[in-house]
């Protein structure tokens, strides 16, 4: 994270590759410190892989480098997951959801190139094909159902951030405070402060590395 902030600080606008949430944690970090704007971009609402755009103060805006692609693979995430790790070069796969019929997938204009050039069946999205409502309802695969692999996943922020937030005491479920060894089911609705309001739909059932699907609903 550090070579990002030392290239923005001679003036110039820097980009990075997707970072994972923790990734994210740290460069806000090192930009606050040093007095850079930043700026992050995913693709779709809650995303929580997302490339950064590091900028001096007098630059006044960036732009969103992300392309949102629908794909079409016959298969699980996981499954498709693990092909376009394949293909991509690191830092160049975003986050990945299902849709109907298909995928959304967040990459680059140049991961988007090479997936075309593999035979992938992808397509640039529509503007329309692209949700912007921050309030969604989507499916997630996450370790297990305690507190904190749920809410991070749901809320796109890293599970270290999101167990501060349950270390001291903001988020609940039906009013209680939890800790993050709590397990959600099916029907609660967790409530964060300063994150929003995530509701367990339904629970789809594991994956075939032992993962658990759900259906949430998510407010912020």
């Amino acid at each position: 994270m550090q070579s990002y902030v030392s290239k923005a600080r001679g003036g110039r606008v820097v980009q990075t590759p997707f970072l994972e949430p923790d990734q994210q944690d740290e460069l806000r970090r090192l930009a606050k410190a040093e007095g850079l704007q930043l700026e992050f971009f995913g693709g779709l609402p809650m995303a929580e892989r997302q490339v950064a755009v590091l900028f001096p103060p007098e630059v006044p805006r960036v732009s969103d480098p992300t392309k949102v692609a629908v794909l079409r693979f016959e298969g699980d995430v996981e499954a498709l997951e693990d092909r376009l790790r394949g293909v991509l070069e690191p830092g160049l796969l975003g986050n990945l959801e299902e849709a109907q019929e298909a995928f959304l997938l967040v990459t680059l204009p140049r991961g988007l190139k090479a997936l075309q050039e593999a035979g992938f069946a992808v397509r640039e999205a529509a503007p329309e094909e692209v949700p912007k409502s921050r309030e969604r309802t989507r499916s997630v695969v996450v370790p297990s159902l305690r507190v904190d692999a749920v809410g991070s996943k749901g809320f796109g922020v890293s599970r270290n951030y999101f167990a501060q937030g349950v270390r001291a005491g903001k988020v609940r479920i039906a009013g209680r405070t939890v800790s993050a060894k709590d397990e959600v089911k099916e029907g609660d609705t967790l409530v964060a402060e300063g994150l929003g309001v995530l509701r367990v739909k339904k629970m789809l059932g594991q994956t075939k590395r032992g993962n658990v699907k759900l259906e949430v609903e998510v407010q912020r």
